[in-house]
């Protein structure tokens, strides 16, 4: 089924042209027709392109077969096309567009509705992924989720020939609240309902030797201490089955998701991790922060500490501002090397410098308890 064709020289999907348009196919050059979305033994076609022909070859000109043309519609063409088949589907009293800047964001496929609905709010942004890895996932949702759209982050895997699967869509309730500005003029009540609640009252209290020591913590993994540094992501030091102590930064998905990355610490890595964290208060939102004019036009680094980490493994940590000249905020990465790199960014908030600098002094206390 071909989802790409020429129309005047340029390139369209099938929802860029009306019913009866004939296209060009890009490999073969024959004249292509726009079959619409419908359903085929019980089972969902998104509108597409066929060969009138048959596609050199004859074919039922239904898009069940288009003969032998060689030609196959470029997969991110395809999957865009076929994500705003099933929403239009799904959603016909919605507007939709592809590639509709959203802030400073085009998503793949936007679909807006008339009213903010429950629980997708606004509008649904769809992100088509396809051997592009570079974009920062947590960076785009959050963008879209504090605009109330809800976000279906599309894989390849997520399409079969003919349609998608949207169960994964991330909606705007219950993973993004209502925003709490613009409220001056609201009744007092209403102000105090939307204002920002005082945070759990937390004490860290030391552990004991004695008391640590009293447990066989042997072949478990056992987190010491976790410190929230944005909403939905956390850094943490634990104790491996073998006895090492490390350092990790992990962050949710969505649907019950996470991902995290780990490295071994030893005692010098305590302050560096406490000198990281005095560069975010100064570097990231102090007043040591570069204007826009200093900086880097892409991913500006604050800061970058090398961990000790262990013989065979290089590790370090950084901060930096994806987009110095936008509102996209930090980026923490925590990287690992040994034959290949692995890395996990994650977006912060102010509070995070606070939390890393309490975690280096329980790492600092674990490290005095495991010496006795």
């Amino acid at each position: 089924m071909p989802y790409l064709g020429l129309f005047k020289g340029d390139e369209v999907l099938p929802p860029q042209v009306p019913d009866g348009t004939t296209v060009e196919c890009p490999a073969c050059g024959e004249g292509m027709s726009v079959v619409r979305s419908h359903n085929r033994g019980g089972a969902f076609v998104s509108r597409h392109f066929s060969h009138k022909s048959g596609g050199k070859g004859g074919g039922s000109g239904d898009g069940s077969g288009d003969g032998d043309c060689p030609g196959e519609s470029e997969i991110h063409h395809k999957m865009k096309a076929i994500a705003y088949a099933r929403l239009e589907n799904e959603h016909p009293e919605a507007t939709i567009e592809l590639e509709s800047n959203l802030k400073g964001r085009i998503p793949d496929v936007l679909l807006e509705f008339p009213e903010p609905c429950d629980p997708y709010g606004k509008g649904i942004a769809v992100e088509a992924q396809y051997r592009n890895k570079g974009k920062d996932k947590e960076a785009v949702v959050e963008h879209y989720l504090d605009l109330e759209y809800s976000v279906a982050w599309l894989e390849e895997d997520d399409f079969t020939t003919h349609d998608v699967d949207l169960s994964s869509i991330l909606s705007v309730w219950p993973y993004a609240l209502p925003d709490r500005y613009g409220t001056e003029g609201y009744p007092d009540v209403t102000r105090w309902l939307r204002q920002e609640k005082s945070p759990t009252v937390e004490v860290e209290v030391p552990i004991p030797a004695d008391y640590w020591m009293s447990f066989d913590k042997s072949g478990e993994w056992v987190t010491i201490a976790e410190k929230n540094i944005k909403r939905r992501g956390s850094a943490r030091i634990s104790r491996t089955p073998d006895g090492h102590l490390t350092f990790s930064l992990g962050k949710a998905k969505g649907w019950g998701k996470s991902e995290s990355l780990s490295v071994q610490v030893v005692p010098n890595d305590v302050v560096k991790l406490r000198s990281f964290a005095d560069d975010l208060d100064q570097k990231a939102f102090g007043e040591a922060r570069p204007s826009p004019e200093e900086c880097d036009p892409e991913w500006h680094e604050l800061s970058k500490k090398w961990f000790s980490g262990s013989p065979t493994v290089t590790t370090w940590i950084t901060a930096a501002l994806p987009d110095p000249h936008g509102d996209s905020g930090v980026v923490v990465t925590l990287w690992k090397k040994k034959e290949e790199t692995e890395y996990l960014p994650v977006g912060i908030q102010p509070y995070a410098a606070d939390n890393l600098r309490d975690l280096a002094d329980l790492l600092e206390r674990a490290f005095e308890i495991e010496r006795n």
